[in-house]
């Protein structure tokens, strides 16, 4: 079955049809297949597949059944997904037909190699590579992205997962702040207080200092931000 949707992958890159022999039980196992492999197609790690239960197909009274891919239930493609088809025959769908899957996933991870304190930034000597197979842990990564610290602590031997991390926060809560009023080629820099903190494009909440109004600024910077002029564009 393997090959079979293989030679399916193939055919429908260059744009032939399914053997229309087969019959369309066989032909819809073999399509969902060959559509899950294209998805993943050119990311990290291995992936396998298979079909948990036979689909079930609509009654066909007008010829041949044909199977056009139409909703993907989740984009990972591990664990029990599923693939929506439409079941067209004589050139009227039918109706749809949805295809459980499974897909385990072969590949690398990261997890730290020792306990870590919240709001610490991991360094690679605290992170190392391990085999995995099977079904990652929800949002696992690859890397730790620029920018961020650990939300809460962790414990020793703890797989990385985007929920561990938070984005650094570049302006705080009480931080004087250079803030840049810009309408389009004009652009002028005036001292402000920041009244709450966020990372590089968040929103923040300026005080300026002689007239105390507030506004809202989007974080550039270390202590910098930005903010529109009213009407400009």
């Amino acid at each position: 079955m393997r090959l079979l949707a293989a030679f399916l992958l193939g055919a429908a890159l260059l744009g032939a049809e399914p053997d229309a022999a087969l019959p369309a039980g066989d032909r819809l196992h073999a399509q969902a297949l060959a559509y899950a492999e294209a998805q993943v197609a050119g990311r990290d790690g291995t992936y396998t597949f298979r079909v948990v239960t036979p689909p079930l197909l609509p009654k066909s009274p007008k010829g041949p059944l044909t199977f056009e891919p139409a909703h993907l239930s989740r984009p990972d493609l591990t664990g029990r997904f599923y693939v929506s088809f439409n079941a067209i025959a004589a050139g009227r769908t039918l109706g749809m037909v949805r295809v459980d899957m499974d897909g385990q996933w072969k590949g690398q991870l990261l997890r730290f190699r020792s306990a870590l304190p919240r709001r610490a930034v991991p360094e690679p000597g605290q992170l190392e590579a391990f085999d995995f197979e099977g079904v990652p842990p929800a949002g696992a990564l690859r890397a730790v992205p620029e920018g961020y610290r650990l939300r809460g602590p962790v414990i020793q031997g703890k797989v990385l997962v985007r929920t561990d991390l938070e984005a650094i926060p570049l302006i705080n809560a009480g931080d004087p702040v250079r803030l840049a009023l810009v309408d389009g080629d004009l652009s002028i820099t005036v001292d402000a207080l920041a009244r709450s903190g966020g990372a590089a494009g968040d929103k923040v909440r300026l005080e300026m200092p002689t007239t105390r109004r507030m506004v809202q600024a989007v974080v550039t910077g270390p202590g910098e931000a930005r903010v529109q002029w009213a009407g400009s564009k």
